[in-house]
């Protein structure tokens, strides 16, 4: 490709990602196309820094398109994302395993007790793991599909589980869906409380908590330090990431929360979830799988976690105003 065309090329893509508001390409989906979204504007064209050709963090931005996108990779099958980080789903929905000197950190517990058995039990079985070792459950919010599964590890492992106090409210409020598939467990035992700024230890683990409202009252967002190759690194793990059709107080929350972690989170080398589509986690464990000697996916570096933290709150805005714009008037 000559000079000529390679600069034609990035004009054309720069222009793609930084089109005014107000040209129907750049809008959040056909029904907002006559609002002007500048925000969306400012989430495109940071987002279109990263070196990359997928932009996870934009979905957000359009979120009717989310859970599509999770259904492209039904069952990745369980993964070591580093050398003591395990993913553990079924391409929709994620948890993750933090393997400790004294014990398994699990992150969520997917939809149900079958799903546990698949997924969690026999992931970890899989991955040379085992499950016998959870101590401790940290449920990052009260939606079915993050807690279902946690009161049969409750039992059968007697381990520990900490959630906010406000989500524990939500999920024993959650009218049982009994025709739905999946069919979402019971609440979690009562356990412990989460709060704001606690660090959950576990021998040589300690995870830092930040309550991130939002997606719902009290979400949980977290520092883990991982070793990537017998390196410290740090990732960062965002429990409550959509924000369509919030109430205001729930925007205003979010967006105060992606603010904080820009400043909370400044040193950590990447992003994950409990969404497959949002981390593009299924994606980065088959790259391990099949380029082993290149730089692990997993840690894409401490500006593009800021970038991802900056697009997540301009999406947040950008919903926001749709919806006010949208909104009846009486």
């Amino acid at each position: 490709m000559t000079a000529f065309r390679r600069s034609v090329r990035m004009l054309f893509l720069a222009s793609a990602f930084l089109s005014p508001a107000s040209n129907g390409f750049s809008q959040a989906n056909l029904e907002s196309a006559k609002i002007p979204q500048p925000h969306l504007a400012k989430a495109r064209a940071d987002a279109f820094g990263e070196n990359g050709w997928k932009f996870p963090a934009l979905i957000t931005c359009y979120p009717d398109e989310g859970q599509s996108a999770e259904h492209v990779i039904k069952d990745p099958g369980p993964g070591k994302a580093a050398d003591n980080l395990y993913f553990l789903g079924d391409g929709i929905v994620a948890a993750w395993a933090v393997n400790t000197s004294d014990g398994i950190i699990l992150i969520d517990a997917l939809d149900n007790r079958e799903e546990v058995d698949k997924f969690i039990i026999g992931g970890l079985q899989q991955l040379g793991q085992d499950p016998a070792r959870i101590k401790t459950i940290i449920v990052s919010h009260g939606h079915g599909d993050h807690y279902g599964g946690a009161r049969y590890l409750q039992d059968k492992y007697h381990a520990k589980l900490y959630m906010t106090a406000l989500d524990y409210d939500l999920a024993e409020k959650t009218v049982p869906r009994p025709n739905a598939q999946p069919v979402w467990g019971p609440p979690p035992h009562r356990d412990r409380i989460a709060t704001d700024g606690e660090t959950i230890t576990l021998g040589d683990e300690a995870i830092k908590l930040f309550i991130t409202a939002g997606h719902t009252p009290a979400s949980l967002s977290m520092l883990i330090p991982v070793q990537d190759k017998g390196k410290n690194r740090t990732l960062l793990y965002l429990g409550g990431i959509t924000n369509k059709g919030l109430k205001p107080d729930m925007h205003a929350a979010y967006d105060q929360w992606t603010e904080r972690l820009l400043k909370e989170a400044a040193t950590a080398d990447g992003v994950i979830g409990n969404h497959s589509s949002y981390d593009e986690a299924a994606t980065k464990l088959d790259k391990i799988k099949i380029l082993p000697d290149r730089p692990n996916p997993f840690f894409t570096g401490a500006e593009n976690t800021a970038r991802y933290l900056r697009v997540l709150k301009e999406c947040n805005l950008n919903n926001w105003e749709i919806e006010k714009a949208l909104k009846p008037q009486n």
